[in-house]
């Protein structure tokens, strides 16, 4: 047995009550056929990956108090954006080209609404029918400043994933500190937490958007996802020899052991935790009181917590990595 087999996954910091929509099932039901009507599942053992992965309860433990078609609608984002992930990660390794063209079309889809044929080329017609579909579906309901946003954030993930395509295929492993940017944009978060608001039919307040305590509370938000993903995958991607995760950045740069690098990412996990506590806080002393803020806020903390409860119950990750949780620090 290896020290890697035997090493046991740490406690991490969550003091948020768990919350989930009591849509959930119909949501997964629902969603288990939106993804075979795309055929987005028609690789071997895709459709049982798939109800085990439970993607659906991850939007319903994010978006608790959202209704059960905006839930659909951000579980069919999800599933779209894991699908696109898996298969840009394999597809930029083996031919980089085609795929780095079709990132750019997935921005122009977002800007232009008409996919373009390359698009189709190179993610396949089932996926692109898919983003067609769910960008279709969301357009309506925000403004043309929220679309800019959300469309730069989709490019940000997308630079992100390049990045680390390219980094793959020439086994380099990053820097902690390139890293720690780059995850940032690799995990999605900022295109996620924009769907905050055409999930609940509100757009935030430009001086919530402007306000430095919640630029700092999605921040570490993001970052707080980012890093428990890390921790709860690292087996999975030590086993393919994957160099993308802060656990191996941590023990690369400071020539730690694999447990002490395991500890030292929950402390930053914990201390971004407590980062992200202090902002809500500050955030809340402004007595924010329209509807938006408030859903802007309050979600984001669904969001840290929900997370974590999802990857408990998921099947994407092996049970043997699952960090516990803890209300307090030590």
């Amino acid at each position: 047995m290896t020290q890697r087999d035997r090493l046991s996954a740490p406690a991490v910091l969550c003091p948020f009550a768990p919350r989930i929509s009591p849509h959930a099932d119909a949501v997964q039901r629902w969603s288990l056929q939106w993804a075979i009507r795309h055929g987005l599942l028609d690789r071997p053992g895709a459709r049982q990956a798939f109800a085990r992965a439970k993607f659906a309860n991850l939007m319903a433990r994010a978006h608790p108090d959202a209704g059960e078609t905006e839930l659909r609608l951000a579980t069919a984002w999800l599933i779209s954006i894991f699908v696109l992930d898996d298969l840009l990660e394999r597809s930029l390794v083996r031919d980089p080209e085609p795929a780095r063209a079709a990132v750019a079309e997935v921005v122009r889809l977002l800007r232009d609404q008409q996919p373009a044929p390359v698009l189709v080329t190179a993610l396949g017609r089932p996926l692109a029918g898919a983003l067609g579909e769910v960008w279709r579906r969301t357009e309506p309901r925000v403004g043309p400043a929220w679309r800019e946003r959300f469309v730069g954030h989709v490019a940000d993930y997308l630079a992100g994933t390049l990045w680390e395509a390219g980094n793959r295929a020439a086994d380099r492993p990053p820097l902690l500190q390139e890293y720690r940017r780059m995850r940032h944009q690799s995990a999605a978060t900022d295109m996620f937490f924009d769907l905050i608001e055409p999930m609940h039919g509100v757009e935030l307040p430009v001086a919530l958007l402007r306000d430095p305590d919640f630029a700092t509370l999605r921040r570490t938000a993001g970052t707080v996802i980012g890093i428990f993903n890390d921790l709860i995958s690292w087996p999975k991607e030590a086993a393919v020899g994957d160099h993308h995760n802060i656990v191996f950045a941590l023990q690369r740069e400071h020539r730690l052991s694999l447990e002490e690098a395991v500890a030292a990412a929950v402390d930053e996990h914990d201390t971004h935790v407590i980062a992200f506590q202090v902002a809500r806080d500050r955030l809340e002393t402004r007595h924010w009181d329209d509807r938006p803020a408030i859903i802007g806020i309050t979600d984001l903390v669904h969001w840290v917590r929900g997370n974590l409860d999802w990857s408990l119950e998921s099947g994407r990750y092996s049970p043997e990595a699952l960090p516990e949780q803890r209300r307090r620090s030590d």
